[in-house]
């Protein structure tokens, strides 16, 4: 009886025999169709602007307890562009998992933009220097010119305005002397 509970216990602590990578190839996952699932989510969740990831091509290397997956990919960016990357993956016959998950070689296809979003960059650092530089260069030109000026005490002429004032307000009589005479 005790060899029983004994035989009973060992049986259900006892690991599975090797039969559980015999139901993953069964249902038709084998360890390309696998790791090209874990890589397609992993370059995704690397590269949020990845759509339509690809596996263009597949190497196993299969080994006693693992298989080596190999290969190269491409996915569409949100440009409309297209990225080329190379990917590794190890997929364990026995619990028909993934590890080692390895997305490298990331290349654009298309011409890279990022030259030319550097040049509008700088480009508009140039131009808000100018313009934070730059004063109202009319009122600048009128005090360094010369263009307001006093020709008595107490009176200031602007020949942009073409009028004077006198002590601050506007007076006919410089006017008249000074623009019309």
């Amino acid at each position: 009886m005790r060899s029983a509970t004994y035989l009973a216990i060992a049986a259900v602590l006892a690991p599975a025999p090797a039969l559980a990578p015999s139901a993953a190839v069964a249902q038709g996952r084998g360890p390309e169709e696998v790791c090209s699932r874990d890589i397609s989510y992993e370059v995704q969740d690397r590269y949020p602007q990845a759509r339509g990831v690809r596996i263009i091509s597949t190497n196993v290397s299969d080994g006693r307890n693992e298989a080596r997956v190999t290969g190269k990919g491409e996915f569409d960016d949100r440009n409309g562009g297209v990225s080329k990357f190379s990917y590794g993956c190890s997929y364990n016959y026995r619990s028909g998992r993934t590890s080692n998950l390895d997305v490298s070689d990331l290349a654009p296809k298309n011409k890279d933009n990022s030259a030319a979003i550097a040049g509008l960059v700088l480009g508009a650092i140039v131009v808000g220097a100018l313009v934070a530089g730059s004063r109202d260069k009319d009122r600048d030109d009128d005090w360094n010119h010369h263009e307001v000026w006093s020709p008595a005490d107490g009176v200031r002429c602007v020949a942009r305005e073409r009028s004077c004032y006198k002590h601050g307000r506007y007076s006919e009589k410089w006017t008249q002397r000074i623009f019309y005479r």
